[in-house]
């Protein structure tokens, strides 16, 4: 019994500091480098990678900063206020080496950004469950309105969040497109 007993201990202290901000060995990690104004994202993107990334730009607006990323995604809830913050600062490189992803979220902070190098994932907002559809966003109109406003043409915009079953990647090298295609996986 006692072991029982420590045993559900245990596993709700783990659930705890799972459910606690920056406690996850997944939550989302953006880190410095040893060359200045270069940034590593890499991990489960949410509410604390978006507060950093606009932490970092307002302590640098005057200042080119560049963000590698590694990273297949997460939680899109409070993307809007990070992708303002990427666009408003207008001097945000998004690198996204051979080898590494930049899926979901990831590439919706990317598309922010001034300049991009390297390889991009996107995914419908919406998902189908049992033949109904349900938005994964709360807003996906608003979303597909800033994107655009980027200078992204409509068609390429729908193409990317409307997709469903796919992933859709678009390539940029020096900022860029190179090219554009499609998958089943991510």
């Amino acid at each position: 019994m006692i072991l029982l007993v420590n045993l559900i201990s245990f596993l709700l202290l783990g659930l705890l500091l799972f459910l606690i901000p920056g406690c996850s060995s997944t939550a989302g990690h953006v880190k410095t480098s040893n060359e200045p104004n270069f940034y590593y994202i890499s991990g489960e993107i949410n509410a604390n990678t978006f507060d950093s990334i606009i932490k970092i730009l307002k302590a640098n607006h005057n200042k080119q900063i560049t963000f590698v990323a590694n990273s297949s995604g997460g939680w899109i809830t409070g993307i809007n206020d990070a992708m303002d913050s990427i666009r408003e600062h207008g001097d945000v490189n998004w690198l996204v080496p051979r080898g590494s992803i930049c899926n979901s979220a990831c590439a919706l902070l990317a598309i922010s950004s001034n300049r991009i190098d390297g390889e991009l994932g996107f995914h419908s907002l919406f998902a189908t469950y049992k033949g109904h559809r349900y938005m994964m966003y709360g807003d996906n109109a608003k979303l597909v309105d800033k994107m655009i406003s980027y200078g992204y043409p409509r068609e390429l915009v729908e193409k990317l969040l409307n997709s469903v079953n796919i992933f859709y990647r678009l390539s940029f090298k020096e900022g860029k497109l190179i090219g554009e295609s499609l998958s089943s996986s991510p």
